[in-house]
């Protein structure tokens, strides 16, 4: 798409004022994910006389260092990747912003150097065939940086890596140095890292920062410097043992920086040792030194300076993706807040006539009336609601969305897939002021944070899944939502593309492509964007061929999910089961269909599984099935017409 609008002339550039610490900060976030499976060092190189603020289009900057940083730990398979910032001075009120990111990858030979750049040309597609990618990043990359009159040089060996270089004049808005130590010469430090490359790194960021760094052999040594300075120690967390915990018990006047590799650690529990997550960098350097504290827990982050609970405030989520409330569900249960749904836009109109909400969460792509719409018959049915902020739920979330849905009527909105630390801003922002409750205690009784394990489905991208949603326990919940829809979902995609039914076939695929990513099916997300890309516009060539491609890829998970999810009951437990009467299942239905009228979706549940534990007459074990599997889809007009049907057969 971006390739698209810049062969047209229709790429913007849109200049700001921005921090390129943040950018850098930013990429390093994404790239450590990318990191966590592959055993790689991540350096980073920033002068620290690099303005403070810069004004250029932030956001096309992070997308060109994500792109060649993306690309330099794809090719990568030990070593190191490093992303290096540094700047020359321009004549007049700028500089010219340089970013190298260097890797120890395979490397690129001299003959397909002049193909780096073309568009759709993976180099050397023969030893890189297991190697996703188009090559396209590169080429929109030369565009992006030729709209804003910046430069790209590149550097190879084969077999022994690369470093792509980017140029790009930037208007110089603060002068001040991006990073600075307030008191440099009362300092030294020494290291404990057994990586050479990353060792010398430090020490090069400590000689840019003035301090002095010492390699100190002994113990005493650190605490006669220790005694007329600051002394400072990097460890990483291999080298700290029992020996050093008990120096640093036993003299609180040097000060320790612990590296770990993950969040997993064992805390030591000392005012004098401090924890940084790699890679370490100048910034990190310098927040050490001047006495800031160093955060770094994923979760935590969302929670550090605003924790709250908000248990009479009332909220409304609807979608009509039974995954999405679940989601939704499960992110906000910590909160303590009182939570309606609904699966469409009807439901949602009936449910504001009968009840005030604080605060609605509104999916965009919605059969028969869209987010858009039921926003818009809310606000003008009910006068009410014209104070009540209404924010959508999207997995289209593009450049001046939130423009987009402000016009129509919203207040705000959240990208999907859905991220704990996005929906705690929201609610943060938009809550009125007295529902909300502080909370003295600690983050861990707001948000207990699983510890993510090495958990392997597939090829489901589930610790970054877990991340999004914040615990293991919420991704189970999803996962099984998935699952219990695939077969139904697949054959109404595909019965919408024989009957040709383009704009309910572009909802479904835009659930799919929403939902998949939320699981970490990354690929079958892919597939399901460009076909509802197809669907949006009509292409009905794109559609007729791809789409069982895609249906093959998605019913593929009912294997792989069904031994997670799927217990085959004993035979003997199946032949001890009583067989149901007529009294008992009219009964069921009563409940059944009061919950059915609430939308209790826990109570549909409860019953269900009541109902499990009963067998049933051969004619009646299918109606059985297709409850179960109408209950599972929280589809209450099937519900109903099942039960009437099941009624007639025992009457």
């Amino acid at each position: 798409l971006d390739f698209s609008k810049i062969e047209s002339g229709k790429m913007d550039i849109n200049v700001v004022e921005y921090e390129p610490l943040t950018i850098i900060n930013e990429v390093i976030n994404i790239l450590l994910m990318r990191l966590e499976k592959k055993n790689i060092d991540l350096i980073i190189d920033i002068d620290p006389r690099l303005p403070k603020k810069l004004m250029g289009d932030d956001i096309r900057l992070k997308q060109i260092i994500i792109n060649l940083a993306n690309n330099a730990v794809k090719f990568t398979r030990e070593g190191y990747v490093k992303i290096k910032v540094s700047y020359d001075t321009l004549f007049g009120v700028g500089i010219m912003l340089k970013v190298s990111v260097e890797d120890t990858g395979i490397g690129i030979k001299e003959v397909d150097k002049v193909h780096l750049f073309e568009s759709f040309q993976q180099i050397d597609s023969k030893r890189n065939r297991n190697i996703e990618g188009t090559g396209l990043g590169l080429a929109i990359t030369k565009q992006l940086l030729k709209l804003m009159n910046g430069t790209i040089q590149v550097d190879s060996e084969y077999e022994k890596g690369s470093t792509f270089t980017i140029s790009l004049p930037q208007r110089t808005v603060l002068n001040e140095p991006c990073v600075k130590v307030d008191n440099p010469k009362d300092i030294a430090v020494t290291c404990c890292i057994r990586n050479g490359v990353v060792k010398d790194e430090i020490k090069k960021d400590l000689a840019a920062l003035h301090v002095r760094y010492e390699e100190f052999t002994t113990q005493d040594r650190i605490k006669e410097f220790a005694g007329d300075g600051k002394a400072y120690i990097v460890v990483e967390e291999l080298s700290f043992n029992k020996e050093m915990k008990k120096f640093m018990e036993d003299n609180p006047q040097v000060e320790l920086l612990l590296v770990t590799d993950s969040l997993d650690y064992e805390d030591v529990n000392l005012p004098n040792v401090t924890y940084a997550r790699k890679p370490v960098y100048a910034q990190i350097l310098a927040l050490w030194f001047n006495g800031h504290e160093l955060t770094f827990m994923d979760n935590e982050e969302a929670f550090s300076d605003f924790l709250f609970t908000a248990p009479e405030a009332e909220i409304l989520v609807v979608d009509d993706n039974a995954i999405n409330l679940t989601v939704t569900k499960g992110l906000l249960e910590p909160m303590e807040m009182k939570i309606d749904t609904a699966l469409s836009g009807k439901v949602a109109i009936d449910m504001v006539s009968e009840k005030h909400y604080d605060l609605i969460f509104m999916d965009h792509m919605m059969p028969e009336i869209d987010g858009v719409e039921t926003t818009r018959i809310i606000r003008r049915l009910h006068p009410e609601y014209n104070d009540v902020p209404i924010i959508a739920l999207t997995a289209n979330a593009v450049d001046g969305a939130r423009e987009i849905f402000l016009e129509e009527g919203m207040n705000d909105f959240v990208p999907k897939p859905i991220e704990l630390p996005v929906m705690v801003d929201k609610l943060k922002t938009w809550l009125p002021v007295e529902k909300i409750k502080r909370m003295v205690a600690n983050t861990s009784d707001m948000v207990k944070k699983d510890k993510i394990n090495q958990l392997k489905i597939g090829n489901l991208e589930t610790k970054e899944a877990i991340r999004l949603l914040g615990s293991e326990k919420l991704y189970w919940s999803v996962l099984e939502d998935y699952y219990k829809v695939i077969e139904k979902k697949a054959l109404l995609i595909k019965d919408l593309e024989q009957k040709e039914d383009w704009p309910a076939y572009t909802i479904e695929v835009h659930a799919l492509k929403s939902a998949s990513r939320q699981i970490g099916a990354t690929g079958l997300s892919k597939k399901a964007a460009a076909l509802e890309e197809a669907g949006n516009a009509r292409d009905k060539e794109i559609i007729h061929r791809d789409t069982d491609e895609m249906l093959v890829e998605y019913c593929n998970y009912i294997s792989l999910l069904k031994p997670y999810f799927e217990k085959s009951k004993d035979e003997d437990e199946i032949s001890n089961q009583l067989l149901i009467t007529r009294e008992q299942l009219l009964a069921f239905f009563d409940e059944l269909e009061e919950a059915v009228d609430n939308l209790d979706m826990d109570s549909m549940e409860g019953i269900l599984t009541s109902m499990k534990g009963f067998s049933y007459e051969e004619n009646q074990q299918t109606l059985f099935e297709q409850l179960s599997d109408a209950i599972d889809c929280i589809d209450v007009d099937a519900c109903g017409d099942i039960m009437e049907e099941w009624k007639q057969i025992i009457e």
